[in-house]
């Protein structure tokens, strides 16, 4: 083969390697892109339903002077693929309430991920008698070390839908994490994070504290 024709042949994989790159980062961009504009939007209409009169959780007088919700930048970081271990016979046990009042959960996964190169194992809960909004809804309910302090002191909760049992792995999101409702209002009675949910890191992602700004 001549000398020229070798050239040409890898000048054209080198466009061919360089096209394809440019190609999949920018479906990486757009993907990221469509992510973080359905996460805004999300946020936005959790905002309007705060501001309604029907299902906000806050008081007349918080709502009359309601403005937002405070959150935490989006950072990718903390959208984690995690591995599932699952409960042979998934052990039914109390969750502690806000107002004392102990809920039975089912503990019927564990779910293991990382977070700058550290593993961290959570409790995944199910409702011991589900009903149509929590039927094959998986709870994490977590506490970090940004609890009490940028963050709601009694915990965070993640909600986790679409798992099948036996399935091998799911996406987390801090991201989405959200601060039940005795964040805001203390006739509430909310389920606090089991002990093996404290993790020792700063979870800065997700939902701060309610502040009236």
């Amino acid at each position: 083969m001549k000398p020229s024709n070798i050239i040409k042949i890898v000048v054209a994989l080198i466009v061919v390697i360089f096209l394809g790159n440019s190609f999949f980062s920018s479906n990486s961009d757009n993907g990221e892109v469509k992510y973080t504009e359905r996460l805004k939007n999300d946020r936005d209409e959790k905002n309007k339903l705060f501001k309604s009169k029907k299902g906000s959780p806050l008081s007349d007088l918080d709502r009359a002077k309601f403005s937002h919700l405070n959150y935490y930048d989006i950072n990718i970081k903390y959208r984690v693929m995690a591995s599932l271990e699952w409960a042979e016979k998934p052990k039914v046990i109390k969750i502690a309430t806000t107002k004392e009042k102990p809920r039975d959960y089912k503990k019927s996964a564990f779910a293991k991920f990382f977070i700058d190169g550290n593993e961290y194992k959570v409790t995944l809960l199910q409702a011991v008698i589900p009903n149509p909004a929590t039927k094959g809804l998986f709870m994490l309910l977590f506490r970090d070390l940004t609890s009490g302090e940028t963050t709601y002191g009694a915990g965070r909760y993640i909600e986790l839908h679409n798992i099948k049992k036996g399935q091998m792995q799911t996406l987390i999101d801090f991201n989405e994490a959200y601060n039940p409702y005795c964040a805001y209002n203390e006739d509430y009675d909310c389920p606090m994070p089991p002990l093996e949910n404290q993790l020792n890191v700063a979870i800065e992602a997700g939902e701060k504290n309610y502040h009236e700004l």
